[in-house]
């Protein structure tokens, strides 16, 4: 159980925390043991039992990553100590996992662990990044600045995910449902359909070959279901273990980016995020060379975080980004190139990668925006074609039985 706690030490002073204890009792224990004259404590509010079931299997969105680092960046910007922000964002976060981890990490901060090591044992919730940029800003005493930077970063990475995600809403729903609607004409329509057609007289040679086609796989359906489905599990279970080892993920990169218009739709995106992303870190106080290895573990490709990598090895055997970039045409165009080269020379890196990143953004957008009108209407017409062709395979058949009629 955790409690939240306010008690008095023996040199008067008020101090209030957390405490995770078996029950209140033990808990006033520990607090007393601790030296503390136990003024309130609390049974934090615990989770539904349904919520236990589902938290090992919960994520915690960039959403809410984003929400989680601009309130703690704002009491600490109104100097609130460190330990009572966290207490704060603990009350008022609602996602189960991220309760959790609050609460850990504010256990290790009072056990005397450094905030950006408390992060970096949560590298489900906190990437590489987040923590780095933490550990930066504690060397430089500028934590609440660093903070803000990772809100604005996450927020904008949320606000990218979220279009993507709601352009392709309704292309799945449409796809979906066609699924549906075909599985039941095979399964349940067709055969049925069939019998009565074949009990007229009507041959099965006599019907058009879409009908045949139909009638055959709703036959085979109907008789090895069992066997469809276990194949169709095994073959998902083989594909998701295959494409998530390494050689599969750099497979999945490299068919992806290859892909007409998805391909340019997704080197934008890994561009904006490459240059997004070393910007804040180089702003943060990161070395160029650590801030590249960062990178490459959070662009979220494994085809661009090999080329990363070995810019970053370009970098410590002293050679320039702008020239690394220009060995890797294929990921990186040249006006990337002659951006980083200008900052370099200016000692504007970090505000030209800004502007890199909020350009190829609006790129982003303006493509989603864009393949969302075309999409649809694709799809309409897509569907339509198909449903009518489904249509005229049972209709056709039907007509043929009431001409011997």
């Amino acid at each position: 159980m955790k409690f939240a706690y306010t008690g008095k030490n023996t040199q008067g002073k008020v101090q209030s925390g957390l405490l995770e204890a078996v029950n209140q009792d033990a808990a006033i224990t520990l607090l007393q043991q601790a030296g503390l004259i136990v003024l309130k404590i609390e049974q934090k509010r615990e989770g539904a039992w349904y919520e236990k079931l589902v938290l090992p299997f919960q994520r915690v969105s960039l959403k809410e990553v984003s929400v989680f680092t601009r309130q703690f960046a704002t009491l600490l910007e109104a100097q609130v100590p460190l330990i009572d922000a966290l207490q704060t964002v603990y009350a008022q976060s609602t996602n189960p996992m991220l309760r959790e981890v609050i609460f850990d990490m504010y256990s290790d901060i009072q056990a005397g662990l450094s905030f950006s090591d408390a992060l970096a044992k949560y590298d489900k919730v906190f990437s590489p990044f987040y923590a780095n940029m933490i550990k930066a800003a504690e060397m430089t005493g500028r934590l609440d600045s660093a903070l803000l930077y990772l809100a604005d970063y996450y927020e904008q990475q949320a606000y990218v995910n979220t279009k993507i995600t709601n352009a392709m809403i309704y292309p799945v729903f449409i796809l979906v449902l066609f699924v549906a609607v075909v599985a039941i004409m095979v399964t349940v329509v067709i055969p049925q359909l069939g019998t009565v057609i074949l009990e007229s007289g009507v041959t099965l040679d006599e019907l058009p070959m879409m009908t045949q086609i139909l009638f055959g796989a709703g036959s085979f359906f109907t008789k090895y279901i069992a066997v469809v489905v276990a194949v169709l599990l095994g073959l998902v279970v083989v594909l998701v273990r295959y494409f998530s080892s390494e050689e599969g993920k750099l497979l999945a990169s490299t068919i992806l980016l290859k892909l007409p218009v998805f391909g340019g739709f997704l080197q934008r995106m890994y561009v904006a995020r490459f240059a997004e992303t070393l910007s804040v870190l180089l702003k943060g106080g990161i070395p160029v060379a650590s801030g590249l290895d960062i990178v490459a573990h959070v662009i979220g490709s494994v085809y661009y975080q090999e080329a990363v990598e070995q810019i970053a090895q370009g970098v410590r055997q002293g050679e320039t980004i702008s020239a690394l970039l220009l060995k890797y045409p294929d990921y990186f165009p040249p006006l990337i190139s002659q951006m980083v080269a200008v900052g370099e020379k200016t000692g504007r890196l970090e505000e030209l990668l800004k502007k890199v990143a909020l350009s190829y953004t609006r790129e982003i957008e303006s493509l989603i925006n864009s393949l969302t009108e075309i999409i649809q209407p694709i799809l309409i017409v897509a569907l339509g074609v198909l449903i009518g062709g489904l249509i005229a395979a049972v209709i056709l058949p039907i007509y043929q039985v009431a001409q011997r009629f």
